[in-house]
């Protein structure tokens, strides 16, 4: 992670995405570029963006370069991370002329969707920096990514992580105390799933949960870690195919109050 890029426009959400990213930035010794993308000169773009843009990072606590787009936002804000080999895109959960009552603004949306790099939304309550990881796992492709990019974040940060698996065997034949119960089963693959983050040398909690949603497992992590950034793979078991998002992190993005990062999973 040694470039970040982070969406920007004049809504208060995006100046939260802009100092989360710069706070992220600054600890863990990354560049930080900061985009604005405008509709085309042909298209009614106004003919004094740069100076717009100049005006939106200033006061911004690390050194920022700035880039003016045209386009589509979110293609535009792809194009722009793969051109600055970012490792990481950040935006605000809403962008300028969003509805009231949305949880989530048209270019998050679009680019939870189709974004080829890891993206981390933040929505309006959440925290203006990161004390903690918790990581959803479950064996599959896509949390086997998010371990990845979690061990990038906590080792990068020097901070903690907790890894979430929720699930729901179909028969519990043995008290949980044994040695061949589900729990003792799900903490033996928990620890085989997390060994990236322990290689490096970040401290990691694992919670199994039986008989509760993912979503409400993660939540309740990160409710126990109030700057807590919640990371997961952008398919898990379960998905179909040629879905690009997967039924957890839309809800995650939806429903917690934390920064959520979607980490990509190449189709195939």
């Amino acid at each position: 992670m040694q470039r970040i890029l982070v969406g920007i426009d004049r809504s208060a959400e995006s100046r939260q995405a802009l100092d989360w990213a710069a706070g992220v930035a600054s600890r863990a010794g990354a560049e930080l570029c900061a985009a604005l993308v405008q509709p085309r000169a042909d298209e009614g773009g106004p003919p004094d963006g740069q100076a717009e843009l100049e005006a939106l990072v200033a006061g911004t606590a690390v050194p920022v370069h700035a880039r003016l787009l045209e386009g589509d936002p979110a293609e535009a804000l792809l194009a722009a991370a793969a051109s600055e080999e970012a490792g990481l895109l950040v935006v605000g959960s809403r962008g300028a002329g969003g509805f009231a009552g949305l949880q989530l603004g048209s270019v998050a949306n679009h680019l939870a969707r189709i974004t080829t790099l890891p993206l981390v939304v933040i929505p309006p309550t959440a925290a203006d920096h990161v004390d903690h990881v918790v990581v959803g796992v479950d064996g599959s492709s896509g949390s086997l990514g998010a371990v990845a990019f979690a061990t990038d974040v906590a080792a990068a940060l020097g901070i903690g992580a907790t890894a979430v698996y929720a699930f729901e065997p179909f028969v519990e034949w043995v008290p949980s105390n044994d040695p061949g119960s589900w729990q003792r089963h799900a903490r033996e693959q928990v620890q085989e799933w997390v060994a990236p983050l322990e290689q490096a040398g970040v401290t990691v909690a694992i919670e199994v949960d039986r008989d509760v949603h993912p979503v409400a497992a993660i939540g309740r992590a990160v409710d126990a870690h109030p700057a807590a950034l919640a990371v997961v793979g952008t398919r898990g078991r379960g998905g179909f195919a040629g879905l690009r998002l997967g039924r957890v992190p839309s809800q995650l993005v939806h429903h917690t109050g934390a920064a959520v990062a979607l980490v990509p999973t190449p189709l195939g």
